[in-house]
């Protein structure tokens, strides 16, 4: 039996190593479907590559189809970007989940800082009341204190003119007398 008919029907069927051919190295079309592992490899590139690789050696009846070797060197690229693109899923979702958490935490000390910042403009509004208390008392402590200096003025020019009307008569008198 053919080998390539053995491979298809038979789920068993393992390459022993004598079989085994680098058809990778070979190939041209092969070498460039091995750039499909690498990581900059995106769909639209396979597809370019896959389509140049038609275009250059396109398959006809009279061809015969690529070998065993050849499909099994396939595969295994395709199971190796594969799990290229599982590795690079996951690194992706862990860079992700590594950003969640940055945020999590940067939400969290804008929180800190918003709630620091609220406690800071509320003491503020306490000191300025009290502040704005102090000096209230103080201004009214001040005029309190001027009328009782005006009234103390007044008493003390009532006392002056009563000692001056008083005394006066008697100095006046005594510089008559004298």
């Amino acid at each position: 039996m053919d080998l390539t008919k053995k491979m298809r029907w038979d789920p068993s069927f393992k390459i022993r190593p004598e079989e085994q051919v680098n058809a990778l190295e070979t190939s041209p079309a092969m070498a460039e479907l091995a750039a499909i592992s690498e990581p900059s490899a995106t769909l639209p590139n396979i597809l370019r590559i896959v389509h140049a690789s038609l275009e250059q050696n396109p398959l006809s009846s009279s061809e015969p189809l690529p070998s065993f070797q050849d499909w099994t060197g396939l595969i295994d690229r395709v199971r190796a970007a594969a799990a290229h693109a599982r590795e690079t899923e996951a690194q992706a979702q862990e860079q992700e989940h590594r950003v969640q958490e940055l945020l999590e935490r940067v939400r969290e000390d804008i929180k800190r800082a918003g709630e620091r910042v609220r406690a800071a403009e509320a003491k503020v509004a306490k000191i300025e009341a009290e502040a704005e208390l102090r000096i209230r008392a103080a201004e009214e402590r001040a005029t309190a204190a001027e009328e009782r200096a005006s009234i103390a003025e007044n008493w003390l020019r009532r006392v002056h003119e009563v000692i001056s009307d008083e005394f006066s008569s008697i100095t006046t008198g005594e510089h008559r007398a004298a």
